[in-house]
């Protein structure tokens, strides 16, 4: 019962923000002595923290008021993706402390040096957050495919050509992290996920988060809850039919979407080399490329943009009357590339949603673009040790 308790806490002041004693126990319905007791073994915990005193208006004593902490613990996040690897820190506040990202071409790479390469940067994270006196307490893994979520295994990564890596026990070993919680997810759900804990607070309702990168993913998020389906693979909207002879796809079929509006088909229609990403050696090298292209005014560019914006409003129609959402989040690449896109996205988007007729659907950019599957797995972390408290080591006595 107390282990609940600890959680119950803990998430009314994360989900609310400082708050008195007194005011948790009137919201959680117990007793202002048992919440003084789990503030304090809490606090205890690095979780908490003092923060003043409440400002109530009335007569009499204020109240003080307790925060989540930005001082001790911090959840780390890892993102494997085709062309980059990254890893970041976030704080209880949602705050990022730490984050870093490396273009490298992952296809042309063993699964070992790539895992090599995240041990490298996951040790980087590791000393800076020693060095600030921040403590880890889990890690999450974003990857690009199918991912068993129960075992930590990567069944299948079409554009890695991986399969049945087991994610989680190679990230727990190469970090020493053999004593906190470690999990994998897929990046697209945890971009969602990202956007949807920390997107700056945007009331986005029911909403579908389409990631592009070199792929094309979508995170299915109704009431505040991740839509993982049957096998909990939901969520590869890059790989519906969207052209019946067309160039065939990593994942065994062809004229999946991401072949037509993927990085790397952006790229190619518009004149330039797809490997331009990992050739610039900074983060968001391929969209940077197309930005300045587009900026400049580029007709060739434009058009490749425009094109790309028609074919994903056909495929987000689907989406749409299949789910009917309040907001449809643009992210990873095409937060860069929104207002190139968004014009022939939308018309196509109204012609084909029927649903639209009845109810209206926003189409917005990420706030947290490439960011979001990083921080997205970071925050994952958080949620797993504030869900359980018991996962941090007790207060001495």
């Amino acid at each position: 019962m107390r282990r609940q308790n600890l959680s119950l806490v803990l998430r009314e002041v994360m989900e609310k923000g400082p708050r008195s004693r007194a005011t948790i126990a009137e919201a959680t319905g117990l007793t202002k002595s048992t919440v003084s007791s789990l503030v304090a073994d809490l606090t205890a915990r690095g979780l908490l923290s003092e923060a003043g005193r409440e400002d109530s208006g009335t007569v009499g004593r204020p109240g003080r008021l307790v925060a989540v902490s930005d001082e001790l613990v911090v959840g780390l996040g890892f993102e494997i993706n085709v062309d980059y690897i990254s890893a970041c820190a976030l704080d209880l506040t949602g705050a990022v402390r730490y984050e870093r990202s490396q273009q490298r071409e992952n296809r042309s790479a063993g699964t070992t040096e790539v895992l090599d390469a995240l041990e490298r940067l996951g040790r980087d994270a590791l000393r800076w957050c020693a060095a600030e006196g921040l403590t880890p307490v889990g890690a999450t893994v974003a990857a690009p495919g199918l991912v068993d979520v129960d075992s930590g295994t990567l069944v299948f990564a079409p554009n890695l050509g991986w399969e049945r890596i087991p994610l989680v026990d190679e990230l727990r070993a190469r970090l020493g992290l053999t004593h906190l919680p470690v999990s994998a997810d897929n990046e697209a759900n945890l971009a969602a996920l990202g956007e949807l804990w920390e997107g700056a607070g945007r009331d986005l309702g029911d909403f579908i988060h389409v990631s592009g990168e070199i792929g094309v993913g979508a995170g299915v998020v109704i009431r505040g809850e991740l839509v993982r389906g049957g096998a909990g693979f939901g969520g590869e909207f890059g790989h519906i039919p969207v052209q019946l002879d067309g160039p065939a796809c990593p994942c065994g079929s062809n004229g999946c979407l991401e072949r037509l509006v993927g990085q790397e088909a952006l790229l190619t229609a518009a004149g330039l080399d797809v490997n331009i990403g990992t050739r610039i050696g900074v983060p968001d090298g391929g969209a940077a490329a197309l930005v300045a292209r587009a900026e400049e005014g580029d007709p060739i560019t434009i058009a490749a943009l425009e094109q790309a914006g028609e074919t994903l409003g056909c495929a987000i129609a689907t989406m749409v009357n299949l789910f009917a959402p309040n907001t449809v989040v643009l992210g990873g690449i095409y937060a860069a590339l929104y207002q190139w896109m968004i014009g022939p996205l939308r018309a196509e988007l109204n012609r084909r949603a029927f649903v639209l007729r009845y109810a209206d659907v926003v189409v917005a950019p990420s706030q947290l673009g490439t960011a979001a599957a990083v921080r997205g797995a970071a925050s994952s972390t958080l949620r797993t040790v504030c869900a359980d408290p018991y996962l941090l080591a007790a207060p001495a006595v």
